[in-house]
């Protein structure tokens, strides 16, 4: 496929690619049922160039095996990329989208799976693995990422296969009306038939179940306590642990915003509250939840703005986990959700500058980018209002914004990786 001309054919690999910058909807409806369909043609198209009719695509079960299958790592084969940066996605892997309340699918519905689901793993892998994967307009480059995909769509499988009120809409809504496409070259696929894959693709999964625990890491040596206490925070991943705050960098007040650049340390920023702002933060947190269940953005957010990666940044093999208030000791008996506000690594941001280049201009707008060789400014915005309710904290005097740094290498590179212009926290009156 890498041996065919022209990216109109898709016996071409590169046709795949184009589709997928293209057409995909990341962090926007349809990102699993899309995905599905991209799977789908892209596997007919195996079996056509093969000749291979029983040709399937494997998935790569990563909440098993973390490690890059060994297949990948063949310098003689066909399946290695040479620009990956990382080997082990232990620290993408969560069970948020699993628990047992996140029983709806769709994007916006609240508490949603496709959204828990994109945000983690599929885009920590993407980070974790870097090269290719880590950046959204090349990514089909590398094959790891058509086993990872399709492990994604298994995981989407096994969650709603689960039952126990786990739902998404009937196959009669009209969420299922219209089609999606794959280019010119490709039919396209009804979006139906990515409700039920066994009875309009015709397929199965060898494990259609959940993942019930994390696989196991080795603990950290400590030869000291300072030792004990970076490798505590380089290792906290999706595993309930309660880390140390990290060591602060800088403090700005509600409202005002400072630079950040983030390197291969973990990092806090304090936002400090006046007595008049965290009576007004408390004020926001009383209000009932379903007040805030609208389109209006959260009325208390952590806001970082002109968000651009270096060309360190850009080679991936990490990402940051962006929590509020960490405890100041471990052995606090919460889950890791009930701090985390997102994600950030180079794939989300090339998401964003994407969204940001398709802003009023469409695909156009992406092909200008592209044409440029530049990449516009990434924007992110975090609500905080939920993470607050469920720590609500009894001292109000200071908001912790920790960045905490995870690596897809045992040894990653040291360096600036993204530079932040504005981070600031906002509050409405």
């Amino acid at each position: 496929m890498r041996d065919n001309r022209g990216t109109t054919t898709p016996a071409n690999w590169g046709y795949w690619v184009s589709v997928h910058q293209n057409f995909c909807p990341h962090k926007l409806p349809y990102f699993l049922a899309w995905h599905r369909g991209f799977l789908y043609r892209f596997e007919e198209n195996l079996r056509t160039v093969s000749g291979i009719p029983d040709m399937v695509l494997p998935y790569w079960d990563y909440y098993t095996h973390p490690q890059i299958p060994p297949e990948f790592l063949d310098t003689t084969s066909p399946l290695w990329r040479k620009e990956r940066t990382g080997d082990d996605v232990t620290e993408a892997l969560s069970l948020d989208p699993f628990a047992d309340d996140v029983i709806n699918f769709q994007r916006g519905s609240g508490n949603a799976f496709e959204t828990k689901l994109e945000n983690a793993p599929h885009n920590p892998v993407h980070n974790l693995i870097g090269g290719a994967m880590g950046d959204v307009a090349i990514s089909p480059r590398d094959p790891l990422f058509w086993v990872h995909h399709a492990n994604i769509d298994r995981l989407w499988l096994a969650w709603f296969e689960a039952g126990d009120g786990r739902h998404m809409p009937r196959a009669y809504q009209n969420y299922w009306q219209g089609s999606f496409q794959y280019g010119d070259a490709v039919e396209d696929v009804p979006r139906v038939w990515a409700r039920n894959p066994s009875r309009y693709m015709f397929y199965l999964y060898e494990n259609e179940a959940m993942p019930a625990a994390l696989p196991p890491t080795e603990p950290p040596p400590s030869t000291s306590t300072a030792t004990a206490r970076a490798t505590t925070l380089s290792t906290f991943s999706m595993r309930g642990t309660a880390p140390l705050r990290p060591a602060s960098v800088g403090t700005t007040a509600l409202g005002t915003s400072q630079s950040l650049v983030l390197d291969e340390h973990s990092v806090t920023v304090d936002v400090a509250l006046t007595a008049q702002d965290a009576s007004q933060v408390r004020s926001m947190l009383l209000q009932p939840q379903a007040a805030q269940a609208t389109a209006k953005p959260d009325p208390l957010r952590l806001v970082l703005d002109g968000v651009q990666l270096t060309g360190l940044g850009a080679k991936g093999g990490y990402f940051y986990k962006i929590y509020v208030n960490l405890p100041e000791q471990a052995g606090v008996n919460q889950p890791e959700r009930t701090y985390l506000l997102g994600m950030l690594g180079s794939f989300e941001i090339g998401v964003a500058q994407m969204q940001a280049a398709m802003q009023g201009k469409g695909m156009q707008g992406m092909h200008d980018m592209r044409a440029a060789g530049g990449k516009p400014d990434a924007r992110f915005v975090f609500p905080l209002s939920e993470a607050l309710r469920g720590i609500w904290p009894t001292d109000l005097d200071t908001l912790s914004i920790s960045f905490v740094r995870a690596n897809g290498r045992a040894h990653p590179a040291k360096g600036h990786t993204i530079h932040v212009k504005s981070l600031r926290v906002e509050a409405d009156d």
